[in-house]
């Protein structure tokens, strides 16, 4: 089982890279959401492009459209709950469990696990950590962490872009900067 880590925060932000636990880059990730058609393409570090998520619907309840060598292998829409989710992974019939509060995730196909989805602190910042069974799902997998992202709850969004005691922390792709700035005197 091969972990591989992205940071944390909306994709729409810029390009992820995606590293193993070794720190080592295998994958990137770039695109946008909010609008219909709107898409995230995920690359092999070497520029072959694996997979794709595109935005199908809007509003409460989001759609999205999995592809996997440019193939539509699968569908993914929002359901509403409350501190547990269930969502179904159309046509790849995989089931992913977990809580919107602690931002863990499992994915099933049956009764076989194919991944884990946990928030962890790297070197680099807040990030997730995905626990992958099969190097051949590894771009489905990523996919589907992407849009778990996208759909974290705002609460926990406002954890990694909150004020701290030095300035304002702000996410560039995969450099954090502080801006410090002066408050007016009186």
């Amino acid at each position: 089982m091969r972990k591989l880590y992205f940071s944390r925060n909306s994709f729409a932000k810029g390009a992820r890279v995606v590293r193993d636990e070794h720190n080592q880059s295998h994958y990137l990730l770039v695109g946008r959401w909010g609008r219909r058609q709107d898409a995230l393409s995920l690359y092999a570090i070497q520029g072959e492009l694996l997979a794709e998520i595109r935005q199908t619907t809007l509003g409460l309840l989001p759609k999205f459209d999995l592809y996997y060598n440019r193939q539509n292998v699968g569908s993914i829409s929002k359901t509403l709950g409350f501190w547990h989710e269930m969502i179904y992974v159309r046509k790849l019939r995989w089931i992913i469990m977990g809580s919107l509060n602690s931002e863990t995730y499992r994915v099933y196909h049956g009764t076989e696990l194919v991944m884990t989805m946990r928030p962890v602190v790297t070197s680099n910042g807040e990030a997730f950590e995905l626990a992958i069974t099969d190097r051949a799902t590894e771009p489905l997998c990523i996919c589907i962490a992407a849009i778990l992202d996208h759909w974290q709850k705002p609460t926990n969004r406002e954890r990694s872009s909150s004020l701290s005691s030095d300035g304002l922390q702000v996410n560039f792709g995969e450099s954090n900067y502080t801006l410090h700035h002066k408050l007016p005197q009186n």
